[in-house]
C-alpha cells in the first residue's frame, strides 16, 4: 500500500472506508455478478488495495456477505421512512405497515438503486448450491418472511385483518411475489407493467381489510 493510500484510510476512517468498498462492491456485482467479480476491480473502484479488503472483510464471500447485511441494514431504514410517510405521527396499523411495503418495493423497483441491483444479483447467485451467499440470502429472507408474518398476525389479532388462513403461508407467498416482480423488471423491464402489477398488489392487500370485507358484505345485504 502506498503512502497516499495509507493516508487516505487513516483520514476517511474505518464506516467510510468499509461504506466506499461496499459501494464499489455493488456497482461491480451489478454490471458483472458475483461469480465473475474480481477484487481487483473492486480495488480499482474504491481506491483501495486488496491488502485493505481482506483487512475489513477477510476474503470476496466475507464482502459478499456483508453486501447483503448493508442491503438489509438500508432497506430497513427505507422501509420504516416509507411507513412514517403513510402514517405521519400517527401510530402505524398492520394495514399501514403493509402498504408502505409496497411503496418501498416499487420505488426500488422503479429507481433501482444500484445496491438493489446487486442484491437481486447475490440472490440469483444464491440459486446455485455451492454458492457461499445461500446463508447470507437465506437468513435475510427469513428475516424478511417474518416480518410480513407478524404484521399480518398483528392485524388478524386485532380485528383489522380477515382472511389469512396461515400467515407464514401469506409471507412466504407476498415476499415470492416482489422478489419475482423486482427479477421481472430488472431483466425485462419493458415487458412488465409495473403501474398494473401494483394495483393488483394493493387490490390484493385491501381485500384482507375487515373494513374492505365489511363494505362487500353490506353491499350484498
Amino acid at each position: 500500500m502506498d503512502r497516499s493510500a495509507a493516508g487516505r484510510i487513516q483520514q476517511d476512517g474505518d464506516d467510510a472506508v468499509e461504506a466506499r468498498i461496499l459501494d464499489a462492491a455493488a456497482h461491480v456485482i451489478a454490471e458483472e455478478g458475483f461469480g465473475r467479480m474480481k477484487l481487483g476491480g473492486v480495488c480499482a473502484r474504491s481506491g483501495y488495495a486488496k491488502s485493505v479488503i481482506y483487512q475489513h472483510f477477510g476474503d470476496k464471500d466475507g464482502l459478499g456477505q456483508r453486501l447483503v447485511e448493508h442491503a438489509v441494514e438500508e432497506f430497513t431504514d427505507a422501509y420504516s421512512e416509507a411507513v412514517a410517510a403513510r402514517t405521519g405521527s400517527a401510530t402505524a396499523t398492520p394495514m399501514d405497515m403493509l402498504r408502505a411495503l409496497l411503496d418501498i418495493i416499487f420505488e426500488l423497483i422503479e429507481t433501482m438503486p444500484t445496491l438493489n441491483h446487486a442484491f437481486l444479483a447475490l440472490w440469483g447467485d444464491a440459486s446455485a448450491e455451492s454458492s457461499a451467499m445461500r446463508a447470507a440470502l437465506t437468513e435475510a429472507d427469513r428475516r424478511f418472511r417474518f416480518a410480513i408474518a407478524q404484521t399480518v398476525a398483528s392485524g388478524v389479532a386485532d380485528g383489522s385483518m380477515t382472511g389469512v388462513r396461515d400467515v407464514d403461508g401469506y409471507a412466504s407467498a407476498m415476499l415470492a411475489q416482489l422478489r419475482g416482480i423486482s427479477m421481472q423488471a430488472l431483466i425485462d423491464p419493458d415487458g412488465i407493467d409495473l403501474r398494473a402489477v401494483r394495483a393488483e398488489l394493493e387490490r390484493g392487500v385491501d381485500r384482507l381489510s375487515a373494513g374492505f370485507r365489511g363494505t362487500l358484505q353490506a353491499e350484498g345485504d
